[in-house]
């Protein structure tokens, strides 16, 4: 068995059945529905649009918090007090949890953390693939997993084109024009994951204008 425990958050939407497969430990990220906090994978994706029609505005999410990490990693460690925790981290550079996780393992050299610079998907991908690597090599010290980790960080390229604009513009992703814009002429941008963060890789207004002078 290899001699560590992984760990990621909700926001890696990963399936259960590799949760289960692979024993590993989801800490909760959180969507408030006005005055309402609710952890998330709590509740039915559909409450998020019911929501939004109700009020006009998408609920906010927030990264996991210390105390979540805490609660989490020290669950593991009182279970397992021989296998190293490896937090693999949803990007940093897009919510709180990362540094969450950095402050709940201060002082515990049992915990690594990584900022995976992926999110959803890409996160599961990298989360999947790290623990099918470990099953293969489970002495691997820790040196030649963070660089294995880093490696596939390295290589990942995740994208995504949006079925339909208006929840982008409701979390101000893009703005009231390139929103109507793209609306006329139907276009839609590829939104990638660059160094952790979400960005539109073809400008929706440069298209737009690109249409309408062809």
């Amino acid at each position: 068995m290899s001699k560590y425990i992984l760990v990621a958050e909700t926001g890696a939407d990963l399936p259960k059945d590799i949760v289960d497969k692979y024993q590993i430990k989801i800490v909760p990220m959180h969507v408030s529905f006005g005055t309402e906090t609710k952890d998330d994978m709590t509740f039915p994706v559909s409450d998020v649009f019911e929501f939004y029609k109700k009020t006009g505005t998408l609920p906010k999410t927030s990264g996991s918090t210390p105390s979540d990490f805490e609660v989490v990693f020290d669950e593991i460690h009182h279970e397992f007090p021989d296998k190293h925790i490896l937090h693999l981290a949803y990007s940093a550079i897009t919510t709180c949890s990362y540094q969450s996780a950095v402050i709940a393992s201060e002082n515990k050299d049992y915990i690594t953390s990584i900022d995976t610079k992926c999110v959803s998907a890409g996160q599961a991908y990298l989360v999947l693939t790290v623990a099918e690597w470990l099953e293969n090599n489970p002495n691997a010290s820790l040196e030649e997993v963070k660089t294995k980790v880093n490696e596939l960080i390295s290589k990942i390229h995740m994208g995504f084109i949006p079925g339909d604009l208006v929840y982008l513009k409701a979390g101000g992703r893009v703005s009231n024009a390139a929103y109507l814009g793209a609306k006329i002429l139907n276009l839609s941008p590829v939104i990638e994951i660059i160094d952790g963060k979400l960005v539109s890789s073809k400008n929706i207004v440069d298209q737009c204008l690109q249409q309408v002078l062809n």
